[in-house]
Formats: C-alpha cells, structure tokens, sequence
C-alpha cells in the first residue's frame, strides 16, 4: 500500500500542475508545481524512515550509481550519490 502511495505522489507534481493550469494560470500553476517536486525528496527519505526495507533498496542503487560515475571520472555525481549512500542507510537505521 506504501509502494502504491509513493508512486502516486510520483504523479502528483504533472496533476497539480495541470489543474492549476487550467484553473488559476500560469503563474501559481509554476509555483506550484516546484513547490511540489521540491518536496518529492523529503517524501523519499520519510518512506525510507518508514519503511526500512526500502532504505536498502535505495542505498544499493546508490551505489552501484555512485561507483558508475567514478569510474566515468564524474567524481561530483559520485560523491553526490556516495552522499544519498549515506543518507538512505541512516533513514533505515543502519547508522
């Protein structure tokens, strides 16, 4: 149920956007639509508090992206991902 709620909040930021759009204009549609997508990742790591199982998955991906772009010699998206590393396997409990 979890899974299901998090990837309808996926949809969410494309939805508000285009109802404001229609409703209220281009302006607030803007707005909101950032507003939203900027709170996309606090939703992610609050999931991850929630369900561990779900830190693991994350933190694993991270690295298999985080050792990808080193090897690529994109050290700043590494260390970007070596950092979301870190941050998924505190939201599980881990650290």
């Amino acid at each position: 149920m979890l899974l299901l709620v998090i990837c309808l909040a996926g949809l969410s930021p494309g939805l508000a956007t285009v109802w404001l759009l229609r409703h209220r204009g281009w302006l607030l549609a803007t707005v909101a639509g950032l507003a939203v997508t900027l709170a996309l990742p606090g939703l992610l790591l609050l999931a991850m508090v929630a369900m561990p199982p779900l830190g693991y998955v994350v933190a694993a991906c991270s690295a298999a992206i985080a050792v990808k772009a080193y090897d690529e010699g994109r050290v700043l998206v590494g260390t970007a991902w070596a950092v979301a590393v870190v941050a998924a396997f505190a939201c599980a409990g881990v650290l």
